[in-house]
């Protein structure tokens, strides 16, 4: 097998940010749909203009699509639905609703790190860490005898600034040594 690749996902932890680093305290879901976990790099777009009088053209670089990781999860409890899509769980004094994940009106912005975790290879695990990303997360799916819906969710990578205004990196992508 190849080294230095990420087989396969043990795991995607998310929580709160740090000063322009990575979150200690994240949460673990483990429950991720087989082949449903795809990373998006940045993507430099380029813009073509027609020169004037001659039948040429320039092409310039122009906005860059940011990283993104996106997945879908299964099993997600109402408290960690709200961490992904705002809203709360239900208390005893709105009756039926206690435990209940009850969706917000309009949603909110949510700002998570990221860590996923490849399977080991050879002694190491793959992983991808977004320290500071855009959450989108939704219910999605067919409910059906066969078919589960889940949550499915994009974190888009932003660049992290610690207080200080030092930036740091969208995304790392890197092994860790199993232990």
């Amino acid at each position: 097998m190849k080294t230095n690749n990420i087989l396969g996902l043990a795991s995607i932890a998310l929580g709160t940010p740090g000063d322009g680093v990575m979150g200690a305290a994240l949460t673990e879901f483990t429950d991720v749909e087989v082949g449903s976990v795809v990373i998006e790099g940045a993507n430099s777009n380029e813009t073509t203009i027609a020169t004037e009088a001659e039948d040429s053209y320039l092409t310039v670089d122009d906005t860059a699509d940011p990283t993104s990781l996106t997945f879908r999860l299964f099993g997600v409890t109402p408290e960690q639905r709200v961490m992904l899509m705002g809203g709360k769980v239900g208390i005893a004094e709105d009756g039926e609703d206690e435990g209940n994940y009850m969706a917000p009106a309009s949603k909110p912005s949510i700002y998570l790190s990221l860590k996923a975790v490849g399977k080991a290879i050879n002694g190491k695990k793959g992983v991808i860490k977004i320290p500071y990303g855009k959450v989108n997360a939704r219910e999605q799916g067919t409910i059906t005898k066969n078919g589960l819906p889940a949550v499915d969710v994009t974190v888009t990578a932003n660049t992290p600034v610690s207080a200080a205004g030092d930036q740091g990196s969208p995304y790392i992508l890197g092994f860790e040594d199993v232990v």
